[in-house]
C-alpha cells in the first residue's frame, strides 16, 4: 500500500471532489485505490518520483526500454553484473530509452539491472482529472446501487464497495481511460 506522500491524489484532494462527505479513512482508502488502479493500468508509477531497481531482459539490440515514461536519472546500470558508465557505455532519455554505445546489448533474460529515479513531480493533469471525475461520480456506490447506466453512447458501471475494497477496473469510464492511457506503457516496450 502506498504511503500518503506517494499517492497520486491526496485524501484531502479526494475530499474536495467527492459528492458526499467521506471520513478521513474513507478518503484515504479511495486515494490509495485510485493510485493503485492508475499505476496498474499504466504499468509504472507515473508520479511522485522514487528510486526503483529493475532487472531487464534484452533482445540484443542497441536500445533498451525501461518500464517508465519519465526517467529523472539513472543511478546505476549493470550488464552481466559489470557496472556501465553513462556517456561512455550508454546514454539515456527521459522517456525511458537506454542506448548502448559502441555495441549491442547482450541477448538474454535478466542480464541488465538498472536503478533509476522516475515519475513526474505531480500527477499529470489528465490523470488527476480522471481520478477526480471518478470520485465525483460516486464510484463508491454501496452494494445494490446502480449496476449499469448508458447515456449518449457512454456506458457507466458503478462498482460495489466491499470489505476488500473497490474493484479497480470498474472505477473509470472510457473517457477517463483515454486520459490515463496517454501515460500507459505500450506492449511493444
Amino acid at each position: 500500500m502506498p504511503e500518503t506522500s506517494d499517492l497520486l491524489l491526496t485524501d484531502q484532494e479526494v475530499q474536495a471532489v467527492t459528492n458526499e462527505p467521506l471520513s478521513a479513512a474513507q478518503a484515504a482508502a479511495v486515494a490509495v485505490q485510485a493510485t493503485e488502479a492508475v499505476r496498474d493500468r499504466c504499468g509504472w508509477r507515473v508520479a511522485k518520483p522514487a528510486d526503483e531497481t529493475f532487472t531487464l531482459s534484452s533482445r540484443g539490440g542497441r536500445l533498451l526500454f525501461l518500464p517508465s515514461l519519465h526517467v529523472n536519472s539513472v543511478a546505476t546500470l549493470t550488464e552481466n553484473g559489470e557496472p556501465l558508465t553513462a556517456g561512455t557505455d550508454f546514454d539515456w532519455d527521459e522517456n525511458g530509452v537506454i542506448e548502448r554505445i559502441g555495441r549491442r546489448w547482450p541477448r538474454g533474460r535478466r542480464l541488465i539491472v538498472a536503478t533509476i529515479n522516475h515519475g513526474y513531480d505531480t500527477c499529470p493533469g489528465g490523470i488527476a482529472q480522471a481520478i477526480a471525475a471518478a470520485v465525483a461520480r460516486g464510484v463508491l456506490a454501496p452494494a445494490g446501487g446502480i449496476a449499469s447506466e448508458t447515456a449518449i453512447g457512454q456506458s457507466i458501471v458503478y462498482s460495489r464497495m466491499s470489505a476488500g475494497g473497490l474493484a479497480a477496473g470498474a472505477m473509470f469510464v472510457d473517457d477517463e481511460f483515454t486520459r490515463i492511457d496517454e501515460h500507459r506503457l505500450r506492449a511493444s516496450r
